[in-house]
């Protein structure tokens, strides 16, 4: 005589009771993280400057010097060269930022106005006298980004703690795992780390070149404001692909109430020092970074900003590097088995980084 399953089984009612807490729970969690958008990316740029505390305090710990004072000396050091070169440069650059701010609208009007032959090129009767407006909401929100000093304190703040006590909060986050996902996810938060470790370092270079490259051409040039534009130029480096091309439009504005040659001799500036940018600086320092295809970044950069706004656009990228290495060792390595590269080498390799940092950490403890 066959037997009746009981569907009613105390272990039946308990899946049926699981799944739709689950799903609430994940809806719930969904919306925080959407609420707390805001913070968690203040969160992650706290992050990015623990991570450069950290690789700029790295050669005094490889010395003997424990951490507490490698990070702090690295944070004196990340304080003191960017003063020391302000108080040096700012004599020079900072008339020029005050004459940017003032001139750059007045070089839409002018060029937009119906003063000279571009407002008729680019229809001035419907699209361009938007364009002061489009200028002077970005200046406001400019600002507005200054002074929100509140937000520059707590990331500073954050990152510090971050990079004083780093194991302390990475052994806080594996405990909220699973133990049998503690290990992949550890080696994941290794590789995240050296990537954008590589990232920043990467970064530092090009917006340092490409500036001063842009600064060098502008002021050969005789184009008002050279040192404020390269500037603008070095710091829109931080987001790939959208800043560069951003950072040109003002040196274009600029350069066009001064004739079409300044205007032409500015375009072709800035398109050779991006080639040197593309086929000479990058190449250089590739080895030191995560390498994503130009259309995946672009993209992501640009759903960032749409979905978080202009703090999206800001780490679109960085968020980018730690998707595509989550994305390499949990889906592609762990999940469907296979070998693939994470920071250039094997996930799987034994003599590879993360998992001789894994290794390392383990035998300690």
């Amino acid at each position: 005589m066959a037997r009746s399953i009981d569907t009613h089984s105390p272990g039946a009612d308990t899946v049926f009771v699981r799944r739709p807490f689950l799903v609430v729970a994940v809806a719930a969690l969904s919306a925080l993280v959407w609420v707390l958008s805001d913070l968690l990316l203040l969160l992650f740029a706290s992050v990015l400057v623990a991570t450069l505390l950290r690789a700029v305090g790295a050669p005094l710990r490889r010395r003997g010097f424990n951490n507490e004072f490698s990070v702090i000396a690295a944070l004196i050091l990340a304080v003191a060269v960017p003063a020391a070169i302000a108080y040096f440069v700012a004599p020079t650059i900072w008339p020029q930022l005050e004459g940017l701010t003032k001139t750059l609208p007045e070089a839409v009007s002018k060029l937009f106005g119906g003063e000279q032959p571009w407002a008729k090129i680019f229809g001035t009767d419907n699209a361009m006298p938007m364009l002061p407006n489009l200028v002077k909401s970005v200046l406001t929100w400019s600002s507005t980004l200054i002074g929100a000093l509140g937000s520059v304190f707590l990331v500073v703040f954050g990152g510090v703690y971050l990079a004083v006590a780093p194991q302390l909060y990475r052994d806080g986050l594996l405990k909220l795992m699973p133990p049998s996902l503690q290990p992949t996810v550890a080696a994941a938060l290794d590789d995240c780390g050296h990537a954008l470790e590589g990232w920043l370092a990467g970064q530092a270079i090009a917006m340092l070149l490409v500036g001063s490259l842009i600064s060098l051409g502008l002021w050969l040039a005789s184009i008002q404001s050279p040192f404020a534009l390269g500037l603008v130029a070095g710091f829109a480096e931080f987001v790939p692909i959208i800043g560069p091309v951003a950072s040109a439009v003002p040196a274009l504005m600029i350069a066009g109430t001064q004739g079409s040659q300044a205007l032409v001799t500015t375009f072709i500036i800035f398109v050779v020092v991006q080639q040197v940018e593309s086929n000479l600086i990058m190449p250089y320092i590739a080895d030191r970074m995560i390498t994503i295809a130009p259309a995946v970044a672009l993209f992501a950069v640009i759903a960032m900003g749409i979905v978080f706004g202009p703090l999206g656009l800001l780490f679109g990228f960085p968020l980018a590097v730690v998707a595509d290495v989550a994305v390499r060792r949990f889906y592609v390595h762990t999940l469907l088995g296979e070998d693939v590269e994470i920071m250039g080498e094997p996930a799987g390799d034994p003599n590879s980084l993360t998992d001789r940092g894994m290794a390392s950490e383990q035998s300690a403890s």
